[in-house]
């Protein structure tokens, strides 16, 4: 109840913000899948999270949740702590266990926001997820976010699922994704 309230209130935030355009949604299948996404804004979780057809479950960086407020509303909307200093094995334990219980998994390809507008190269990291979980992965394009004025256009664009089967270079998987994010970006400009 009170996700649903949370969600509510966070698109309607969302929808007076942009002026959104959100396709694809068609491409995300039951089940464990990974949305896997560019990132170059604060309110990129809001945009994805807001726009999924289940709960989106996502790491976020601990610094967010210690404002004890922030980090209840944002647990609410499927947030869990990273330490972005080391190999957190918690996370990445607690990642994996979303994916096999069936829910939506969320992250960054990059890590962090691209600074600069243009993506960053893909953390290996992701590879790692994919690859342990066998899941489908969800290349997605997050556009217009950079742009600081209200009622700006902006958009998600959900890619068609990619499977890795038993791929197991990290890298190449993480480069994979990172290209078909790229050739959403191209489809939509």
């Amino acid at each position: 109840m009170v996700y649903h309230f949370i969600r509510f209130v966070v698109g309607l935030a969302v929808r007076v913000r942009y002026r959104l355009k959100i396709t694809g949604k068609e491409n995300i299948p039951e089940g464990g899948v990974i949305i896997a996404m560019n990132h170059q804004d604060a309110w990129d979780p809001l945009l994805v999270g807001t726009n999924t057809p289940r709960k989106l479950h996502i790491m976020a960086k601990e610094s967010l949740f210690k404002n004890k407020l922030l980090a209840w509303t944002i647990t609410e909307m499927g947030a869990f702590p990273i330490n972005r200093e080391k190999a957190d094995i918690k996370s990445l334990k607690n990642s994996l266990k979303i994916i096999k219980d069936g829910k939506i998994f969320s992250l960054f390809i990059e890590g962090s926001r691209s600074k600069s507008g243009e993506m960053s190269e893909p953390k290996k990291g992701v590879g790692f997820i994919v690859a342990k979980s066998g899941a489908p992965v969800i290349p997605t394009y997050i556009y217009g976010t950079t742009n600081k004025k209200w009622f700006q256009a902006a958009g998600v664009v959900f890619g068609e699922p990619i499977y890795f089967g038993d791929e197991t270079d990290y890298e190449k998987i993480a480069n994979t994704i990172a290209n078909a994010i790229k050739d959403l970006k191209n489809k939509v400009l």
